[in-house]
């Protein structure tokens, strides 16, 4: 059987279409493809040109790819032969739709399997509540987003629909939630899950009665479970060094395509360490957002449709500069760009777990951003600053942060207590002794019991070290030994509190 009977030979093409094709391999060469990827998805291309035999230009990306791929499959009996195939007039189409300039076909949603179950008034009422939350979703996110949100509130309400007779959304009473609750809990769903279920379906409820609707208020009274409180996690700093040394391998090796992608890794890993990007805001960026003379960049319509600016570091800026020389020209606006399209939700991840797997560290992309704000407050940042970077709405999310750092607060603390000591110290006669090198050493002991980093540790391990040097030769190892007990651990000698006596100084009468 002839395969290719159907298919036009290359040389007959119109010499357009031949020049479309070179300009195709070219374009995927410039995207960081190897030769054998060129090869394959070549093949790929010729095959749907060859079959569709007409000017590239009046090919539909949608009607005449979808007949590509039924010849295809009547060509090919071979599934893997096909795959690759496959790959190639997908690439095929998303070169067509920048060619010619045509939007990308948006990603349909299967209403029906979320809504079949449901009387179709309540199915009206969902799809007009995912209208209204999309017009606040950037574009990018917005069939994800769709997604999650039609699976989340629709997993209560077809629960009801079985259980409870449903005449009218009214008839979604705290009685049938907690009924449905109890199925949940049954089923060790964790609380934190069944609270967003229902904060999305109070939000559903508050939608309709802005809307004239009849709802059972107590609904909107409804109190979620109550779960302990999570602090975020961030990375090790040790943790941090390994993951980008990992990044730097790939950064510079001799492979073009591994260079190329280890300096975009490298690239947006940075921006999410120091400035706090999110993943979302890293896919987002785009060229007329960076200002990299004056270190900075602008972020359009993050969480909660928020515009901020945060500020970039010098390291930051020479991993954006290398990253941009290889990425070069392009036809897209946006920053990070992967095989010519921006970064897709899951890439930050799935390269960070390629990383984390290699160095044996476990990390998610957002503990970044919790680690931008570890390092930021262990650095002495305020906290209304940290929160401006990281763009929290409330002083209280950033705070969530703080709580974490206790040698921040310990360092804070010692700082400030110095100050109040020296002024106190001021003001007693100077019959009275100052602190001995036992009680110094209790002072660096304590310090030394909080959360500090290795630089603070160095520094009072120097500290104690110069207190210990100073000490007088003559004074007694156990002297010094019980004295440099931390104060929680030991009684505070009489001497410490009250002015030291002389041996024959004679006490008082009647004195205790």
């Amino acid at each position: 059987m002839n395969r290719h009977a159907s298919a036009r030979p290359f040389a007959q093409w119109l010499p357009a279409n031949q020049s479309f094709y070179q300009n195709f391999r070219q374009w995927l060469h410039e995207g960081g493809y190897g030769p054998s990827a060129l090869n394959l998805y070549g093949i790929g291309a010729r095959i749907a040109l060859g079959f569709l035999d007409k000017p590239y230009w009046l090919i539909d990306p949608a009607d005449d790819i979808r007949q590509v791929h039924k010849h295809l499959a009547a060509q090919y009996p071979c599934e893997a032969t096909r795959a690759g195939y496959a790959k190639g007039i997908l690439k095929l189409q998303q070169y067509l739709l920048q060619r010619c300039h045509r939007p990308r076909p948006e990603r349909s949603v299967n209403w029906d399997y979320y809504l079949s179950v449901l009387p179709v008034w309540l199915g009206d009422d969902v799809r007009a509540y995912v209208r209204h939350c999309r017009r606040s979703w950037p574009l990018d996110s917005q069939y994800p987003n769709t997604i999650r949100t039609l699976g989340c509130l629709t997993r209560s309400l077809r629960w009801m629909a079985g259980h409870v007779p449903l005449a009218s959304i009214a008839d979604a009473t705290p009685a049938a939630w907690f009924d449905y609750l109890d199925t949940r809990l049954a089923l060790s769903i964790k609380p934190v899950t069944t609270n967003g279920e229902l904060h999305l379906l109070q939000s559903f409820l508050s939608f309709l009665r802005d809307q004239d609707r009849a709802i059972c208020e107590r609904m909107l009274k409804v109190e979620p479970i109550a779960t302990e409180t999570r602090l975020p996690r961030d990375i090790p700093i040790e943790q941090l060094a390994r993951l980008l040394t990992e990044i730097e391998v790939d950064a510079h090796s001799s492979h073009a395509g591994v260079r190329r992608t280890g300096l975009t890794d490298r690239a947006w890993f940075l921006l999410m360490l120091h400035s706090g990007l999110r993943t979302g805001e890293v896919r987002r960026l785009c060229l007329a957002d960076l200002d990299q003379d004056g270190r900075r960049a602008r972020i359009e319509r993050s969480k909660g449709l928020k515009d901020r600016v945060v500020c970039l570091s010098e390291t930051a800026i020479q991993a954006l500069h290398a990253y941009l020389d290889v990425r070069g020209p392009a036809a897209d606006d946006h920053v990070f760009l992967y095989r010519h399209l921006p970064l897709s939700l899951s890439y930050c991840s799935e390269r960070l777990s390629t990383y984390a797997g290699r160095c044996g560290v476990r990390v998610t992309p957002h503990q970044l951003r919790h680690s931008c704000a570890t390092l930021l407050l262990n650095a002495g940042a305020p906290i209304l600053t940290v929160q401006a970077i990281l763009g929290h709405k409330h002083i209280d999310t950033t705070l969530g942060y703080a709580r974490l750092y206790d040698g921040t607060v310990a360092a804070d603390y010692y700082r400030a207590m110095s100050q109040i000591e020296s002024r106190l110290h001021s003001q007693v006669p100077a019959s009275r002794s100052q602190p001995d090198a036992g009680y110094l050493l209790a002072l660096a002991d304590a310090l030394c019991s909080g959360t500090l980093n290795d630089a603070q540790r160095e520094t009072l391990h120097a500290l104690r070290a110069g207190i210990m040097a100073l000490a007088p030769v003559d004074q007694p190892r156990e002297t010094a030994t019980l004295d440099s007990m931390p104060p929680v651990q030991r009684k505070r000698p009489v001497s410490e509190a009250a002015p030291r006596l002389g041996a024959d100084t004679p006490l008082a009468v009647g004195s205790r």
